[in-house]
């Protein structure tokens, strides 16, 4: 996320991460394009932005992360120019307050709160994405922030950021503060001993959505690594491959479930 006034405008990195928050405004002819949206739909802010005539696709997609795509939780960087500046994870979610961030004509209202991490080291990185206030960091673009932020070069994919296990874990590594460094090819071992079904369920990714569900599974560890104080050895015998609903599913419970209770529950 970017915290400057247009493309060459005044930056205000420094006033959000004194005050916990990430903030935007968006205005035409010196009014906000969308006011409180505390109370509306995503349709209903299409349609205020639709009636406005504002044509900007960047600006509006912007606003919109904010307002409703930031949950609790999620991981924020901050970005100056060809600068990652700050890293944090949202506090709370979508909040309105006109003129939270004022300073040199800037008025911005619209806000989430973030704990913003004081120990973060900023780094050069050109994520070719200037024209975007806000944007949903893809794969590749997470790939080459993690390769600057940690000096790793692991090859992120979607299915790897949950699942990435290692023979010796227990250092911290990608997930905040938690996040444990794995090794790809205990999972990769797992997998192909398996017929890619889910083992809660029995739901088998290329029987419901053909080709491009084949090879498809999530791995899911049965004892947390975020749990474990040290380093640990993992087996295979301590992975389970289920389905991304019954990966939720299990995560429902502190600590999570077992593939057995989830099954009970299942089809009981």
């Amino acid at each position: 996320m970017s915290f400057r006034l247009g493309s060459n405008g005044v930056e205000v990195w420094e006033q959000c991460r004194k005050q916990g928050i990430a903030a935007m405004g968006y205005y035409y002819n010196g009014e906000p394009v969308v006011g409180d949206c505390r109370n509306i739909t995503e349709k209903e802010f299409d349609a205020i932005w639709r009636e406005s005539g504002v044509r900007s696709r960047t600006g509006k997609s912007s606003l919109k992360h904010v307002v409703f795509h930031m949950k609790e939780g999620d991981v924020i960087y901050a970005k100056k120019g060809t600068e990652i500046v700050g890293k944090g994870k949202i506090a709370e979610e979508y909040d309105y307050k006109p003129g939270i961030v004022k300073q040199d004509g800037v008025r911005w209202e619209h806000y989430v709160k973030v704990d913003w991490n004081t120990d973060f080291k900023p780094f050069v990185l050109d994520l070719s994405a200037n024209q975007h206030t806000v944007l949903k960091i893809n794969q590749e673009r997470l790939a080459r922030i993690r390769e600057k932020e940690y000096g790793t070069d692991i090859n992120l994919t979607p299915d790897i950021i949950d699942e990435v296990a290692s023979a010796e874990e227990g250092k911290k590594y990608i997930r905040e503060a938690s996040f444990r460094q794995r090794n790809r090819k205990l999972i990769e071992q797992k997998k192909a001993n398996s017929d890619y079904r889910c083992e809660v369920c029995g739901m088998r990714y290329e029987d419901v959505y053909g080709e491009i569900g084949k090879d498809y599974i999530i791995a899911h560890h049965l004892e947390p690594i975020g749990n474990r104080d040290e380093a640990a050895k993992t087996t295979l015998d301590d992975i389970a491959l289920v389905c991304s609903n019954c990966h939720d599913m299990l995560h429902k419970t502190n600590p999570p479930m077992s593939i057995e209770e989830l099954r009970t529950q299942l089809y009981q």
